[in-house]
């Protein structure tokens, strides 16, 4: 009785974590080369599709993702101050 309750309760666990889980990665515009279709997905489709811009945060395409800029207040890593050879 136990283990089926256990099992249960794993498999609810499982299913709705994969449910939840959020997209990883940026969206990009992509373009058909043949048709011109413009369609806004996370993955290259195939080869007759060609990446146009991105990344963005959205699935709409519209907010941009700005590069992380790298913090100043930390102190210099210790491979930027080895000597060059």
């Amino acid at each position: 009785m136990k283990f089926a309750a256990l099992v249960f309760i794993l498999g609810g666990v499982a299913a709705c974590s994969t449910a939840l889980a959020q997209p990883v990665g940026g969206f990009y515009l992509f373009k058909h080369k043949e048709s011109g279709k413009v369609v806004c997905y996370q993955q290259v489709i195939n080869a007759d599709w060609e990446r146009l811009s991105g990344p963005f945060q959205d699935s709409d395409c519209k907010i941009e993702e700005k590069p992380k800029t790298r913090r100043s207040d930390l102190p210099a890593s210790p491979l930027d101050l080895a000597p060059k050879k």
